[in-house]
C-alpha cells in the first residue's frame, strides 16, 4: 500500500538535487534558488558535493548519493534541471530508504525517469512541470498550484481539452517526457501502465519519431491496457509553423493509437514552454472525453 507523503503545511523544506544535467546558465540557478527562498522555502543544497562532467551535473555516484542523502533530509526534492542523466543513476538509488520516507520529486523532462522509478519502487509521488532554473520565471499561478499540491489541496479540474477519442476512465495519473518514458521500456524502473492515465510531452521530436516511440510502446504491449492518454505539447524549435506542427503530431498520435478503446485527449497546456500546467504524479484522477471537450479531474490529494 502506498502512503501519501507529509504535507508542507507546517514547514517548507525542500532538498535541491541535480540528478541530470548542469544548468546551461549558472545565473538561472542562482536566481531560481533566490526566488524559491523569497517564496518561503527552506532549501537544502550542497553544490560542493558535485563536480560537473561534460553534459552531467556530476558523476553518476555523486548524483545518486545526493539523491539518497536527500531521502532522509527533507523528503521533498526539487531538481535544478532536466537534460539528461537520470537514467544512468536509477540502479544506484536507495529505494529502501526512500520507501521508508515517503516524499515527492518536483521536476519534469529528464526528471521523469527518477519520478517514475521512485513511484515504482518506493511509492513516491511527484509534481511535474517546473525546475529550479526556471522558478524565477514561472507565473504566480504556477507557484500557487505547486504550493497547494504540497499542502494537500486538490487542484481544480483541467477543462477544455480536445477529444481525439471519446471515453471515460478513472486511474492513477502518471507521465512526463515521452522519449524518456520509452527509454525505460523493458527495465524494472518503468511502472506498470495497465489502467493508468498517461500524460505525455516532448521537444524536438518530429512526427516520424513520435510515431516510432508510440509504436515501440505498442510492440512492448504497453498500449494494450492503458486507461487513457492525455497529450501535451510537442514543441520543435526549428519549426516556424507551430500550429501546423501540432496538427500533424495530433494526427500522428491519433493514428498510432487507433484500435484501442481508451479515451484520448490533446491540447493539454504542458510541455517545454512557459507557462505550463502543473500535474501531480501518482494520484487518482478521472479523464472524461466527450465530443464537445475533455476534462482531467484530480480526485485525491498528493500529500496527507
Amino acid at each position: 500500500m502506498m502512503h501519501n507523503p507529509p504535507s508542507l503545511k507546517s514547514h517548507m523544506h525542500l532538498s535541491v538535487i541535480a540528478p541530470a544535467s548542469a544548468p546551461r546558465n549558472p545565473e538561472d540557478l542562482k536566481q531560481g534558488l533566490s526566488s524559491l527562498i523569497n517564496d518561503g522555502y527552506k532549501l537544502h543544497w550542497f553544490p560542493e558535493k558535485l563536480n560537473a562532467q561534460d553534459y552531467l551535473s556530476g558523476s553518476d555516484s555523486q548524483r545518486a548519493t545526493q539523491c539518497n542523502e536527500a531521502f532522509t533530509d527533507s523528503q521533498h526534492l526539487i531538481a535544478i534541471r532536466g537534460g539528461y542523466g537520470c537514467l544512468r543513476i536509477l540502479d544506484q538509488i536507495d529505494y529502501d530508504t526512500a520507501k521508508s520516507n515517503p516524499g515527492i520529486v518536483i521536476g519534469f523532462s529528464d526528471i521523469t525517469a527518477l519520478q517514475l522509478s521512485l513511484y515504482t519502487h518506493a511509492g513516491w509521488k511527484g509534481i511535474s512541470g517546473v525546475l529550479v532554473v526556471e522558478w524565477h520565471q514561472i507565473s504566480q499561478t504556477m507557484k500557487h498550484v505547486i504550493r497547494k499540491l504540497l499542502q494537500g489541496d486538490v487542484p481544480k479540474p483541467i477543462t477544455g481539452l480536445k477529444t481525439l477519442r471519446d471515453g471515460t476512465c478513472t486511474g492513477t495519473l502518471l507521465g512526463g517526457n515521452l522519449s524518456t518514458i520509452v527509454r525505460m521500456v523493458g527495465s524494472k524502473y518503468l511502472p506498470c501502465l495497465d489502467g493508468k492515465l498517461l500524460f505525455i510531452e516532448d521537444i524536438n521530436e518530429p512526427p516520424y519519431r513520435i510515431d516510432a516511440l508510440l509504436t515501440q510502446m505498442k510492440h512492448a504491449n504497453i498500449l494494450d491496457q492503458l486507461g487513457g492518454l492525455i497529450v501535451g505539447r510537442f514543441t520543435d524549435h526549428s519549426s516556424d509553423d507551430d500550429l501546423h506542427q501540432q496538427m500533424i503530431i495530433k494526427d500522428t498520435i491519433h493514428r498510432c493509437t487507433a484500435g484501442y478503446s481508451w479515451p484520448v485527449v490533446s491540447d493539454l497546456n504542458y510541455g517545454h514552454f512557459l507557462p505550463r500546467s502543473i500535474l501531480p504524479i501518482g494520484v487518482t484522477a478521472k479523464l472524461t472525453a466527450h465530443s464537445s471537450a475533455g476534462t482531467l479531474e484530480i480526485l485525491e490529494p498528493l500529500t496527507q
